[in-house]
């Protein structure tokens, strides 16, 4: 399965390494180009790891048409990967608050970095949901005490 991701949460799972989760939950990811040009604008040490993800299995694509006059409100990476999401039917990984808003009446199915590592960890490929989500927020993604500690007991009821 196929999913739309948005730049923040490529970003977040790069600063920890956990780019290959994405892979591993929806095998293949599209970006479209907006989202491609804020990841290349990246310099950390996350750098690297984005670059191999989209060598591998992140691929670049473009919406056919142009977005829904309702998303003009969000800036151009979440825009345009709505809009890519929508024409995709795919689910979409996005972590602004507007956006993840907006997708939802739209119908989509959306999830957000903290998602995408809980299912990692009910898939066995995050082993301690907790350490990794402080890991990205000690590297510089922001999460709450309580985002992090609501993530964890989500983890728990899912097993290993």
């Amino acid at each position: 399965m196929t999913a739309v991701c948005d730049t923040g949460p490529l970003i977040a799972l790069a600063k920890v390494d956990l780019t290959s989760a994405l892979a591993a939950l929806f095998g293949s990811v599209a970006v479209p180009p907006a989202v491609y040009r804020e990841l290349m604008a990246k310099s950390g040490p996350e750098a690297s790891v984005i670059d191999a993800a989209l060598a591998t299995f992140v691929q670049v694509a473009a919406p056919s048409r142009e977005a829904p006059r309702i998303l003009q409100a969000l800036g151009p990476g979440e825009c345009s990967a709505i809009a890519l999401a929508l024409e995709l039917g795919v689910p979409l990984i996005i972590d602004d608050k507007a956006g993840r808003s907006m997708a939802r009446s739209l119908g989509l199915s959306v999830t957000g970095t903290v998602g995408v590592v809980v299912a990692a960890h009910g898939a066995g490929l995050v082993r301690d949901v907790r350490v990794a989500l402080t890991a990205m927020r000690d590297n510089g993604y922001y999460f709450t005490d309580h985002v992090i500690d609501e993530a964890a007991r989500m983890a728990e009821n899912l097993g290993p």
